[in-house]
């Protein structure tokens, strides 16, 4: 049974034990959000992150709807007590990490994230199932070693980012943690691509993909409204980012892009195109290396595709190449992990100090008290 205490300590206690990382997300954001609001003050922008804490909690849907949701507005809100209680974070660092980017989202931007995450699924190889994820993001922003993937005993689930220029906009605010509820609920892939379903307007826009012991896999890819399944005829999938290819997400995607072309007046070649047919091109690419591992699926194979570097093929793992002539660096990819499912081992790379992550291979991790995945 979930707790307002129960919430609160669990919160606390993993906060107490890495208070750094906790504190470096809150500045990170705090960050963000001056280079996003230039001009406005420091404390104008911390209220109005706290009055919009405050009107999402408020925004608790009708229970009788969301029956998962009763008692769910008290249970975050313990939570975010027990993360400031147990990073020591002041008000403004408290007050952005419980944020995080959703007021850019709702109240600053309708654009995208320009985030390119990947993660990849083989239910066999020399070492048994693997799971592969890839951090794209700035080497700003704070990360750490791999955790065990696992939501519940059941299930794997990795989550990438994505989005969509001139999106439609969600009618629920609520902070509902869906991830939460799938993990408490769901026993199958089924299950929880019910579940995400079903509070598809609570979360995203992004991409997942799922897979339970019985390797039914399955990858979502969705905007701020809309969700497209599609399921895995082997076990073996991938997901990556600001990208989709079942049919009815991709019709909206190309829909949007040529929408917000016209709508900024800008010409069919420009740094934004050039970026989507990356992100389009490193799917493509994933497709290829996904159907070449497959055959002989090893933890050398694994690494080779999170990894993938070529410069005539393209990427799936970046280093902030430039695209276009004149055009911004694209992400890098900060981390890289392959987790060894069967074995509780993670391998994992990482930037450090300007050295490419893919250069970098950090000492494995192993883990000693989960629930292998045999």
């Amino acid at each position: 049974m979930w707790t307002v205490q129960g919430w609160y300590d669990a919160a606390r206690l993993a906060a107490a034990a890495n208070p750094k990382y906790y504190r470096d997300w809150g500045n990170f954001f705090l960050k963000n959000y001056a280079q996003w609001m230039p001009g406005v003050p420091g404390k104008e922008i911390v209220s109005r992150l706290a009055a919009w804490n405050k009107e999402r909690l408020d925004a608790a849907p009708d229970p009788a709807r969301y029956p998962e949701l009763r008692g769910m507005r008290e249970l975050i809100d313990a939570q975010w007590r027990g993360t400031r209680d147990g990073a020591g974070l002041t008000p403004e660092q408290s007050t952005a990490h419980c944020c995080g980017n959703s007021y850019y989202f709702r109240r600053l931007n309708s654009g995208m994230a320009p985030v390119s995450c990947s993660c990849i699924y083989f239910p066999t190889s020399d070492h048994g199932p693997l799971f592969a994820a890839n951090l794209d993001s700035t080497p700003e922003e704070p990360f750490g070693p791999p955790d065990w993937p696992l939501v519940n005993e059941h299930l794997v689930i990795g989550g990438v980012s994505s989005g969509v220029f001139a999106d439609e906009e969600s009618p629920e605010i609520f902070p509902a943690p869906v991830s939460a509820l799938v993990g408490r609920y769901c026993r199958t892939t089924d299950e929880a691509v019910e579940m995400y379903s079903r509070y598809n307007l609570f979360w995203g826009p992004g991409n997942l993909i799922i897979t339970d012991r019985n390797r039914r896999t399955a990858m979502v890819e969705k905007s701020a409204c809309r969700i497209g399944v599609r399921y895995s005829p082997d076990g073996f999938g991938f997901i990556t980012a600001m990208t989709a290819e079942e049919p009815g997400i991709n019709a909206y995607l190309a829909d949007r892009r040529a929408f917000s072309l016209k709508a900024r007046g800008l010409p069919t070649e420009c740094a934004d195109t050039a970026y989507w047919n990356a992100s389009d091109k490193r799917r493509a690419l994933m497709n290829q290396l996904l159907d070449d591992a497959r055959r002989k699926p090893t933890v050398e194979g694994m690494r080779r595709m999170i990894q993938f570097r070529d410069p005539k093929r393209g990427n799936v793992c970046s280093n902030a190449e430039i695209l276009i002539k004149g055009g911004p660096p694209c992400e890098t990819t900060i981390r890289t992990i392959v987790w060894r499912l069967a074995e509780g081992v993670a391998h994992w790379w990482a930037w450090e100090n300007g050295k490419p992550s893919f250069e970098n291979r950090k000492p494995d991790v192993e883990f000693s008290d989960v629930l292998l995945w045999k």
